[in-house]
């Protein structure tokens, strides 16, 4: 084997991230089945990485990948053809082979060496880091504690507890949560340290949780809920522990996921993403070109407004990171 890939056909778009909906109701006014398209990712997970595997991550072999890919999709007469979060190496080869670039923005958290938080809010303007101060000050207020549970060594009440706050959420903005609580036994069991469970306690009990993923470099927040309302829990669980995980292991990214512009005053900066899409009928792709191509304008206004507004006394914010 020279090449490979990991791909899906699904019959909706819940759970890539890539939000092509609107994408799925231009195919349907013009009498095309957007569905069930053929998605190359990893399902449930925002997260860039390399997308089609070659030996030696040779030119060749992924150009024959993606010619091979495109015969498949023809000859299954599928109307679309989904590559996302891939590398940009990957966006600009399946650009070459007729696919439509979808360039996206995430907000993430680099480590610059800090030693601890505080060298951290040091490198923020004076107004960013009296926020972020003031809402920690808030939660410790409220008699909360964190501790990180590795999902190998999580107890069978605290992978219960996980998997409740992660339904929670899901279920109370209308989504359907897909990952049952075996998957988290299963998945902590198999990658062990890779996963962390952050549990935020009151008074002993445990109220909330943020559930993280890790490599060697970097730190992905993936799912997080509630029991109950407090008031700036969610930044602390979500961000400020993530940030104080990172700098004390040393890792030097921290993703916390898709969305979300309040990011920016916390630390985060810009990050480019890219998902790449192959559509079958060739006046919908002509159609679907000119949107993205509006979209991706929207999309770069919209970053130099976040540029101009970074949380940072100097440097780390200046530029869009690619």
């Amino acid at each position: 084997m020279v090449a490979a890939c990991a791909g899906y056909l699904t019959s909706h778009s819940f759970g890539d991230f890539v939000y092509d909906w609107n994408w799925a109701r231009i195919a349907e006014m013009h009498a095309i089945d957007w569905y069930p398209k053929w998605v190359i990712e990893v399902p449930y997970s925002p997260v860039s990485g390399s997308r089609l595997q070659a030996a030696d991550r040779s030119l060749p072999f992924r150009q024959a990948l993606i010619d091979a890919l495109i015969q498949i999709s023809k000859r299954r007469n599928l109307a679309c053809l989904q590559v996302n979060y891939c590398q940009p190496e990957e966006a600009e080869l399946l650009q070459r082979a007729g696919f439509i670039l979808r360039p996206g923005t995430q907000l993430h958290w680099h480590n610059h060496a800090y030693q601890s938080f505080a060298d951290f809010t040091a490198a923020l303007t004076r107004k960013r880091r009296k926020e972020i101060l003031r809402e920690r000050r808030k939660v410790a207020a409220q008699n909360i504690t964190h501790r990180w549970v590795a999902g190998d060594t999580a107890k069978d009440q605290d992978i219960q507890f996980a998997h409740a706050c992660y339904q929670k959420t899901f279920t109370e903005y209308g989504n359907y949560p897909a990952l049952g609580q075996a998957f988290w036994r299963d998945i902590g069991q198999r990658l062990a340290g890779r996963v962390q469970f952050c549990i935020a306690s009151q008074h002993d009990s445990d109220v909330a949780c943020a559930i993280f993923l890790s490599s060697d470099s970097h730190l992905y927040g993936r799912y997080w809920g509630s029991l109950y309302d407090i008031d700036c829990l969610h930044f602390e669980t979500c961000f400020y522990q993530g940030i104080e995980y990172c700098i004390a292991n040393t890792l030097q990214v921290f993703e916390p996921g898709a969305g979300g512009g309040h990011k920016l005053n916390r630390g985060f900066l810009p990050s480019r993403t890219y998902t790449a899409h192959w559509v079958n009928d060739s006046g919908l792709a002509q159609k679907l070109a000119q949107l993205a191509h509006t979209e991706a304008a929207v999309d770069q206004q919209q970053q130099q407004q976040i540029g101009q507004h970074t949380p940072f006394r100097a440097g780390p914010g200046s530029n869009l990171r690619e």
